[in-house]
């Protein structure tokens, strides 16, 4: 398939990055499955089963939040894992149709839904580096427990921190843009150095 393929096809998409473990979910995949049909498989058995057992058996709403958190690294990542294996398919059939017909044709790469997704992440690595996985699980399993919470402030309170995160990640990645390094110019080479007259 290297064979037949030209590399710049292969670059076209943007690769998403490795699922933890193998099998956790990633925020880059379902930032941009979140308006497909892939969520509907997401989120049905939660609409179908587990939200009417919660109500069934009056469950606390700490235990609605963590329950809610487990449902989504254990299915969701269960569903990201088939899903990937089933694009990455479609995707390489497409290759090999392309190149079977000779066509020089580039694709757009697609763009995730949420374009500051990839900005986050660089954020998070820069500030906690290794330790940015674990806060990012204890920060959004917090964050369920607040939103839970009984109570329309904090509700409120919730969406004043995603505008001020957002915001912040933001301001970070300008920033990191301006002050990223330029690559460096070669020094000029010392006058006559070129000169073929030098060389015979």
């Amino acid at each position: 398939l290297a064979e037949t393929v030209p590399m710049s096809a292969l670059k076209v998409h943007t690769p998403l990055p490795p699922q933890p473990w193998g099998w956790l979910p990633t925020d880059q995949f379902w930032a941009r499955a979140l308006l497909t049909p892939i969520a509907l498989i997401f989120w049905l058995p939660f609409f179908a089963f587990i939200f009417p057992l919660t109500l069934h058996f009056n469950v606390a709403w700490w235990q609605t939040a963590l329950g809610f958190y487990l449902y989504y690294q254990l299915w969701g990542g269960l569903v990201e894992r088939l899903a990937r294996k089933r694009l990455v398919q479609r995707h390489r059939r497409m290759l090999v149709a392309d190149a079977e017909s000779s066509s020089t044709e580039k694709v757009p790469a697609p763009a995730s839904r949420l374009s500051g997704l990839d900005d986050y992440e660089d954020f998070m690595t820069r500030l906690l580096g290794r330790y940015n996985r674990l806060v990012h699980h204890a920060v959004n399993l917090a964050f369920l427990i607040f939103i839970f919470y009984p109570g329309w402030w904090t509700k409120a309170l919730g969406v004043l921190w995603i505008i001020g995160l957002t915001k912040l990640v933001r301001a970070s990645a300008q920033r990191q843009r301006l002050i990223s390094p330029v690559d460096p110019v070669l020094p000029a080479a010392p006058k006559g150095a070129l000169d073929p007259a030098d060389h015979e």
